[in-house]
């Protein structure tokens, strides 16, 4: 009798490494570029050009009234230490989101993981954002994960796979009797 081969029955999973491995890239961009604007935002308190936007708030003509000027400054402050927090937020969500991305890629290696690493995929995404370029990424190699099957053995197709191992298959004198639906 043939043996199948060890990797028969298996799919490549490449297509939806690579998104994963694109997307892990992307979400490190974004760790990169949110901790240099939160760097250069944070040195924004207290520096010449904060004095020089202050400057420009309190002679602005179109803000007569005292309260007006208090109140515009007390909000580009607040927006200032606001963004800090949040973009801290951010990079936590971004970071989450690539240890996902990572988790579903080493489930790849064994083809039974895959929906294992779809799920994954889906989790990076929600956490990458969830519309975004790099989100959008991890549900499309999400969905791949989920809709490629490998391909059936020969035996699995014929369906003979399935069958109990004490089964006969040869007919015997009693077993010439037409078939009698109930």
């Amino acid at each position: 009798m043939n043996q199948a081969p060890e990797n028969y029955g298996t799919i490549k999973r490449t297509g939806e490494k690579a998104l994963g491995i694109i997307g892990s890239i992307f979400n490190v961009i974004g760790i990169i570029l949110s901790i240099i604007l939160i760097t250069s935002l944070s040195g924004f308190e207290g520096s010449q050009m904060q004095m020089q936007l202050e400057e420009e708030i309190r002679n602005d003509p179109t803000l007569t009234n005292p309260q007006d000027v208090e109140m515009t400054l007390d909000m580009v402050n607040s927006f200032v230490q606001g963004f800090d927090i949040l973009g801290w937020i951010v990079v936590v969500l971004l970071v989450v989101s690539t240890v996902f991305a990572v988790l579903a890629i080493t489930k790849l290696k064994t083809n039974d993981k895959a929906n294992t690493a779809g799920i994954f995929f889906i989790l990076a995404g929600v956490f990458a954002g969830i519309l975004s370029l790099t989100s959008i990424l991890f549900y499309i190699a999400a969905i791949m994960c989920f809709v490629r099957k490998p391909p059936l053995r020969e035996d699995e197709l014929m369906g003979y796979g399935n069958e109990p191992a004490d089964r006969n298959d040869t007919a015997t004198p009693e077993d010439d009797t037409p078939y009698r639906p109930l």
